[in-house]
C-alpha cells in the first residue's frame, strides 16, 4: 500500500476517534463522520491496491481527498470567538482588505479565478510531474498532496473558525466571478475555515512538486501557487495566516515525503 493510502486510512480512524471524543459533538455529527470514515477506509484500501492507472493515478486519490475534506466538516461544533479575534488582528495588521478594496477589477477577476482554479490545477500538476519532474510517480504525487491536505483538514477539530467573508461587512472587491465562486462554496464546501489553508496548501504542494521541471513549468506553477494563495485571502475566503500555515505544512511534508 503506498503511503498516501495508508496516511488516508489513518486519517479516517482519526476523525473516528475525535468524532467518539468530542462531548459536544451532537449524535448526528458523530453518526455521519463514522459514516465518512467507513466509506473512504475501503476507498483508500482500493484506490492503494488499484492496478488501472486512472484509477489509481486519478480519479480514486481524488475521491478520498474530497471524503477527508467532508469528513472534517462533520466535526465543526462552534465557532472560537478568541482565534477569529486573533485571525481578524493580524490581517488588520496586514491591511488586508485595504489592500482588496485597491485591487482593480481585472486583478480581482483573475485572483477569483485563480481561488477556484484550485480543482483542475491538481490533475494538471500530476500531468506536468509525470512529464517533466525527475524519477515521477503518481504515488509520490499524492503522497504530498494527499499528507498535506490531511494535515490540514485534522487540525479542524482543535481550530474552528469562520471564514472572514462571513465576519466582515460586504465583499472586499468588485467581481463578477465572485457570485459563482461563493455559489460553489456554498454547495461542495463544509461551510468553515481550515486553518492550515488547504487551497494555499494544495496549490503550494504541487509548486514544490515541480522541481526538476523546466523554468517556463515551474514559473507557471509558481505564479499559480501564489495567485491561489492571494485570491483565497485577498478575495476572504481565508485569513492570512491560513495560507502562511498552508505553505508551511506543504514545505514541510514535502522536504519530508516527495523523495
Amino acid at each position: 500500500m503506498p503511503v498516501w493510502a495508508f496516511a488516508s486510512v489513518s486519517y479516517f480512524i482519526y476523525v473516528t476517534v475525535v468524532a467518539l471524543l468530542l462531548r459536544r459533538l451532537t449524535v448526528r455529527a458523530r453518526l455521519r463522520t463514522c459514516a465518512a470514515a467507513a466509506g473512504g477506509i475501503p476507498l483508500a484500501i482500493c484506490a492503494g491496491y488499484a492496478e488501472v492507472f486512472w484509477l489509481r493515478g486519478l480519479v480514486l486519490p481524488l475521491l478520498v481527498l474530497l471524503v477527508a475534506y467532508w469528513s472534517s466538516g462533520f466535526l465543526w461544533i462552534a465557532p472560537m470567538p478568541g482565534a477569529e479575534r486573533l485571525l481578524m488582528r493580524s490581517d488588520q495588521s496586514l491591511s488586508v482588505r485595504p489592500i482588496a478594496a485597491r485591487t482593480p477589477q481585472a486583478v480581482a477577476e483573475l485572483l477569483e479565478a485563480a481561488y477556484c482554479g484550485i480543482y483542475p490545477l491538481i490533475p494538471i500538476a500530476l500531468g506536468l510531474y509525470l512529464a517533466w519532474a525527475t524519477d515521477a510517480e503518481a504515488d509520490r504525487f499524492w503522497t504530498v498532496v494527499l499528507v498535506t491536505d490531511l494535515i490540514c483538514f485534522g487540525m479542524l477539530p482543535w481550530i474552528q473558525t469562520r471564514p472572514p467573508r462571513l465576519l466582515e461587512p460586504g465583499p472586499p472587491w468588485r467581481s463578477r466571478l465572485r457570485a459563482c465562486n461563493v455559489r460553489l462554496l456554498g454547495q461542495t464546501s463544509i461551510g468553515a475555515n481550515t486553518l492550515p489553508s488547504g487551497h494555499a496548501a494544495e496549490a503550494f504542494a504541487c509548486a514544490l512538486l515541480m522541481a526538476g521541471a523546466p523554468a517556463a513549468v515551474q514559473v507557471a506553477m509558481w505564479t499559480a501557487a501564489l495567485a491561489v494563495s492571494a485570491g483565497a485571502v485577498f478575495g476572504r475566503y481565508h485569513f492570512a495566516l491560513d495560507a502562511i500555515a498552508g505553505w508551511i505544512v506543504a514545505i514541510v511534508v514535502w522536504s519530508a515525503l516527495a523523495r
